[in-house]
């Protein structure tokens, strides 16, 4: 049984399916070229660092990375706890990226996301000139990490220069 507290979860099965979100967003990043300790992506780690009195404790999830030889490029991983993520959240992440000095963000969200919000991060995510960019995952996306299936090819991330020539063509 499941049972939901503010910022708290409990249950064994949903401890599981939190852990393999939190694999998978391990993984993700690493095959992007993060560095990604060894151990972060194991359940004894993630259930000693994450899980407080027998319950969950998302914020405790939070990670940030960098990349292996561009230490400036980081990005913060957040596990928000609503299930509907407004304005006000969107408002709290922009703060920290700016308190932290980081330009990345990935959201992994159990619900939904407000009109205004999404707003807010198509905004974010619109020029090149902008401050920070943010990514949404649902939690339901990363529960498997697709990448793993044998029909998936290899995903290589582009550079805006190779973005460009690829679109030309």
């Amino acid at each position: 049984m499941v049972y939901e507290t503010h910022n708290k979860i409990t249950g064994e099965d949903e401890f599981m399916r939190m852990f393999r979100i939190y694999r998978t967003t391990h993984e993700m990043l690493k095959d992007r070229g993060y560095v990604v300790p060894e151990g972060f992506d194991t359940y004894n780690y993630f259930h000693r660092h994450c899980v407080r009195d027998g319950e969950l404790v998302k914020e405790l999830m939070m990670f940030q990375v960098q990349k292996e030889h561009y230490p400036g490029d980081r990005i913060l991983v957040l596990f928000p706890d609503n299930k509907t993520i407004g304005i006000n959240y969107m408002k709290d992440v922009c703060v920290r990226l700016r308190d932290l000095q980081i330009g990345k963000a990935i959201i992994v969200y159990p619900g939904t996301f407000t009109i205004q919000a999404n707003k807010a991060v198509q905004s974010m995510n619109s020029t090149e000139e902008s401050l920070y960019k943010v990514e949404l995952f649902s939690e339901r996306e990363l529960v498997v990490n697709i990448t793993h299936h044998e029909f998936v090819p290899k995903h290589i991330v582009l550079s805006a220069e190779e973005k460009r020539a690829l679109l030309r063509k």
